[in-house]
């Protein structure tokens, strides 16, 4: 008997949906077009909250499973279902014939590195973990099937409307289900939870249907807070050492190891059956750290005739990662989601700073302290 069978579909194979985004290449003004977006009646959209995905699927016969994007070495999906028991209820509560997606999180302490630290360990491990400190909770923001019926080839409204009904229905201290908003509700309600600190939104075009492993320009759409206009700016050489831990989501595929005593660096492959044993002297570390690679690049201007620092890049590919003195006094263009000043005497800088196109066409001479924070008095 084959697990995941709903309306004859195999819903524990079907890939995860993508969310879409401007390319880098983008031409226009993307924070004007996204705003055009949420006002045009066209997209509704519901809060990200910062967690890890995980679909849970009760098929035909009432088997169980909850599982995250990523395959694991054996080329199947693993099964977590049994690392949450604290949602046992709520999951068996629910009809037979359902598939649902949502992210596990902490609701005091989110972000993705910290679902994994728990969904990373052996099941006991997480059990203990979540008994000693938090419980993960469970955010809902779609639905593939309920109750026997198929919905991908229903209306995103029309699974909204079925998140309605499960939220009204099946109550649990652990279960969220997202609220949909639109036009300028939708708008207000993404400047709440940006000013309280939230991850964004994500908006979806009305009337459309799930598509599994598709990322389908203009259907969806992940909204964070930047500011209005770019920055020219350009590498000073410098960087920080990068990060040691590996705490992502692919753990269980994850190749990158060494040995925990002597730092040695060991071959790039699985490892992870070998790191779950008991006492286990290895340890998954970042890309970076096993390539001895910079973590983050500094970028900055020119204030009177010296070189300022104004903060520091992350998040950048592989190869520029590799060769941080090279790229020093190379110009680019940045965005960041707002300029941050200090009370206490310190040079202001940027939050959360994002590569957005190298600027072959300015020298590094031209960026100007000033062209971002104005003139001193």
């Amino acid at each position: 008997m084959s697990f995941g069978l709903i309306n004859n579909i195999d819903f524990s194979e079907l890939p995860a949906e993508k969310f879409w985004s401007f390319p880098a290449s983008y031409k226009k003004d993307s924070k004007t077009e996204t705003r055009n977006m949420i006002f045009s009646g066209e997209y509704i959209g519901s809060r990200k909250m910062d967690g890890a995905y995980y679909r849970f699927i009760k098929d035909m016969y009432g088997n169980m499973r909850l599982q995250g994007r990523s395959k694991g070495v054996s080329g199947e999906y693993l099964d977590k279902y049994e690392w949450v028991p604290q949602l046992y209820p709520f999951f068996e509560s629910l009809p037979n014939g359902t598939c649902l997606l949502g992210e596990l999180y902490f609701p005091e302490n989110e972000g993705s590195s910290n679902v994994t630290k728990i969904m990373g360990c052996l099941m006991q491990k997480a059990r203990d973990r979540q008994e000693k400190e938090s419980k993960l909770h469970y955010y809902i923001f779609d639905v593939w099937a309920y109750d026997g019926e198929s919905y991908l080839n229903k209306k995103i409204e029309d699974r909204v409307n079925t998140l309605i009904d499960i939220e009204a229905e099946y109550v649990s201290e652990y279960v969220e289900v997202a609220a949909y908003f639109e036009g300028k509700e939708l708008w207000e309600q993404l400047q709440v939870i940006l000013e309280n600190g939230g991850e964004g939104v994500v908006i979806t075009k009305k009337g459309t249907i799930p598509e599994p492993g598709k990322r389908k320009a203009r259907k969806t759409l992940k909204i964070k807070k930047e500011i209005s206009n770019t920055i020219d700016c350009f590498f000073t050489g410098g960087a920080t050492p990068p990060t040691k831990e590996y705490t992502g989501k692919e753990i269980e595929t994850w190749p990158y190891y060494i040995n925990s005593l002597t730092e040695e660096r060991l071959e790039v492959k699985d490892h992870y059956r070998e790191y779950v044993m008991e006492g286990s002297l290895i340890e998954p570390v970042t890309k970076p750290y096993y390539y001895k690679w910079a973590g983050s690049l500094e970028i900055g201007v020119i204030k009177g005739d010296k070189v300022v620092p104004i903060g520091f890049l992350s998040g950048l590919s592989d190869e520029l990662k590799s060769n941080p003195k090279e790229l020093k006094g190379k110009v680019i263009e940045i965005s960041c989601m707002e300029l941050q000043y200090h009370d206490d005497g310190r040079q202001p800088g940027l939050r959360h700073a994002k590569l957005i196109q190298f600027r072959p066409d300015k020298n590094w001479k031209e960026c100007k302290w000033e062209d971002i924070f104005g003139k001193e008095e």
